[in-house]
C-alpha cells in the first residue's frame, strides 16, 4: 500500500527496448495495453511551499482556491502516537499566497484527504484518530465524529450529490456513508475480502460509488450502486502481483480510472462492458518511466479535455495519458515525491502536492 522513501532522479528520455519488453509482459495479463512515453518540458509547472509538512489531498472551493491537508507526518502505514493535530491550508491561485491555515484542535488526528459540500464546508477523514471532520469555514468551526468500527482507518472521500459523505476504511475493509444533515453513520459496506484495504473511493453521475481494493492479493475495482449491491470487478484474470489499486475517478462518458500503485500503470473499466466477477472491460494503460529504481502510481483526475493525469511518486514525475499515449513531466522539484493530491480545477490546471518537498505544485 504505502511507498518507501527512495529518492529517484528523473531523467526523462523514451526507452523503446524497455517498452517493448514491459508491453509482452503486461499482455500476458490479456487486457493490458503498453505505449511508449514521451518527455516534454514541465516549464509552465511551479511550487509553493506549504505552511505545514506532508501535504497530501487537495480540493477547491467555489472561488477557485486550492484547500491542501497538511498532516504533519507521512503514514508507514500509521503516523507516530503523540504526532500533534494536522493543518489544513487555503492556498490563492491568483496571488500565489496562503491566505489562511487551520490548525485542528487538540484531540483532532491528521487530514489526508479533503472534500467540500455543496454548503461550502470542508469534510476530511483522519485515520490516526478513527474519526470524520467538518470545517464550517464561514464561522472556523470544526467538528468531528467517531467512525462506527473502531480502528478502522477512514481513508479517502468522496460526497455523493445527495450530500452524503462516503470513506473508505482502509483497515477494516469496509466503506460508510455519514448523513450530514443527522450528523450520522448510516451504512457501513463490508467488501467480502477480509484483507481487501480499500483506498480511493469516488461517486459516479448516477450515484453509484466505486473505490479500490488496494491489496495486491486482491486487486480489484468495487461498486456499490444506488440499490444496494455491492459488485466487484477483477482488473486482472492472471497474477495481481505488485498491482495495488490507489486513487479512483470517473471520466465525462461515466468511465471508471484508477492509478494502479506498485504496477506503474493506469486502468480502466468501461461500464457499459463491465461484468462483476471478470475482468471484462477493463484495460490497463503501462508507462515507460525514466528510471529503473521503482515506481508507484497514486494520484489520478480527468481534465476537461478528457486527458487522464497521475502521479508517480518514486518516479518524481507526473504525467498525462491522451488515450493513444502518455506524455511525462519531472516535477518542479527533484525527488519531491507527488502522491495523493493530483486534482483539476474548474479553469482545467492541474495540481498536485511534492509530499517530501513541502510544496504544492500547478502545471
Amino acid at each position: 500500500m504505502m511507498k518507501n522513501r527512495s529518492k529517484v532522479f528523473v531523467t526523462l528520455i523514451a526507452l523503446v527496448a524497455v517498452v517493448a519488453a514491459a508491453a509482452l509482459a503486461f499482455a500476458a495479463t490479456g487486457n493490458a495495453v503498453s505505449f511508449a512515453s514521451s518527455s516534454a518540458s514541465a516549464s509552465n509547472s511551479t511550487d509553493f511551499s506549504t505552511p505545514g509538512v506532508d501535504p497530501w489531498g487537495t480540493a477547491f472551493d467555489s472561488h477557485g482556491n486550492v484547500w491542501v491537508a497538511l498532516p504533519g507526518c507521512d503514514p508507514s502505514p500509521t503516523c507516530a502516537s503523540g504526532t500533534p493535530p494536522g493543518k489544513i491550508g487555503e492556498f490563492n491561485p491568483t496571488s500565489n499566497t496562503w491566505t489562511k491555515v487551520y490548525a485542528l484542535p487538540s484531540g483532532f488526528g491528521q487530514p489526508l484527504f479533503l472534500a467540500f459540500d455543496k454548503s461550502g464546508n470542508l469534510w476530511f477523514p483522519m485515520p490516526m484518530s478513527n474519526s470524520l471532520g467538518e470545517l464550517v469555514v464561514a464561522s472556523g468551526a470544526f467538528s468531528q465524529w467517531k467512525l462506527p468500527t473502531a480502528s478502522s482507518g477512514p481513508w479517502a472521500i468522496a460526497i455523493a450529490g445527495n450530500g452524503t459523505i462516503w470513506i473508505t476504511e482502509h483497515y477494516t475493509n469496509k466503506i460508510a456513508a455519514f448523513n450530514p444533515s443527522t450528523k450520522k453513520f448510516v451504512k457501513q459496506v463490508s467488501t467480502p475480502a477480509g484483507n481487501s484495504q480499500p483506498y480511493g473511493i469516488t461517486v459516479d453521475h448516477s450515484g453509484n460509488v466505486w473505490f479500490t481494493e488496494n491489496n495486491s492479493a486482491v486487486a480489484k475495482i468495487a461498486e456499490y450502486t444506488t440499490g444496494g449491491q455491492l459488485k466487484e470487478y477483477k482488473i486482472r484474470s492472471g497474477s495481481t502481483s505488485n498491482l495495488t489499486p490507489h486513487l479512483i475517478t470517473v471520466d465525462g462518458s461515466g468511465n471508471i480510472w484508477w492509478s494502479e500503485g506498485w504496477s506503474q500503470a493506469i486502468g480502466k473499466l468501461v461500464v457499459s462492458k463491465a461484468k462483476p466477477g471478470t475482468n471484462s472491460g477493463v484495460t490497463e494503460y503501462k508507462y515507460s518511466g525514466p528510471s529503473s529504481n521503482g515506481s508507484h502510481t497514486s494520484g489520478i483526475a480527468v481534465d476537461h479535455s478528457g486527458n487522464i493525469w497521475f502521479t508517480d511518486s518514486l518516479e518524481s514525475v507526473f504525467g498525462s495519458f491522451n488515450g493513444s499515449a502518455f506524455t511525462l513531466y519531472n516535477t518542479p522539484t527533484a525527488n519531491s515525491h507527488p502522491h495523493d493530491g493530483l486534482n483539476v480545477s474548474a479553469s482545467n490546471v492541474v495540481w498536485f502536492d511534492e509530499e517530501f518537498a513541502n510544496k504544492l505544485a500547478r502545471h
